[in-house]
């Protein structure tokens, strides 16, 4: 008798335009990235739709929904966890989430991490971590610092890998230490929730201290 694969909607709506995967078997197998600034609920919702739709899975078919805890646009946390609130009280199915930031670092090979995302507003959120036998270690607590600043930082850390949210790393010119992740950072969220499937992580709302 086989298994039936893990199906796991994921969602990250508080950095840039947000991103939503739909993960089966920990594969990626469609996703979406927002382009406006700030995530609507109605937008998450008509794309999570269309992404079932298209890739012909019900709606009960999921095992699971992931959704960032945090950091970013307050309001985009708030809609996310809005949604995926929603979406498993509907459906009666698992709801686990993680911060954005961990989970960023948690898909790296080990080593020293720092994860970075765009806050808005010339604004930078950080952390670091240490990966080691495939745990992670959160080595600070998220901060934010100036844009120019943090890339200014960069160059003279030697220590560490920086993995870098996609509009912060085309801004990186093209520094060895920094790593694109990308903007597909619901992915990211699948995969970790996955290993800590049932974990509600609360809402992390970190504040400009600058």
């Amino acid at each position: 008798m086989t298994t039936s694969p893990q199906i796991i909607l994921a969602i990250e709506s508080a950095i840039g335009g947000g991103s939503i995967s739909l993960l089966r078997d920990g594969i990626d197998v469609a996703n979406w990235i927002g382009k406006s600034d700030v995530s609507k609920a109605e937008e998450l919702l008509v794309n999570i739709d269309s992404m079932l739709t298209a890739n012909d899975v019900h709606r009960q078919e999921i095992d699971m929904i992931a959704v960032s805890a945090g950091p970013g646009s307050f309001t985009g946390m708030r809609i996310g966890i809005a949604t995926a609130l929603g979406l498993k009280n509907g459906l009666g199915i698992a709801m686990s989430s993680q911060s954005a930031l961990k989970a960023m670092a948690f898909v790296q090979k080990e080593n020293k991490i720092t994860a970075a995302i765009p806050m808005g507003r010339n604004s930078v959120c950080l952390q670091s971590f240490q990966k080691q036998n495939g745990q992670i270690q959160e080595l600070d607590e998220p901060q934010t610092m100036p844009e120019d600043a943090f890339l200014s930082s960069m160059r003279n850390e030697t220590s560490l890998t920086f993995i870098a949210h996609s509009a912060l790393f085309d801004k990186a010119e093209g520094r060895k230490q920094v790593v694109n992740f990308g903007d597909n950072i619901a992915y990211a969220i699948g995969l970790i929730c996955q290993e800590s499937s049932g974990i509600v992580t609360a809402p992390i709302f970190v504040s400009k201290n600058f």
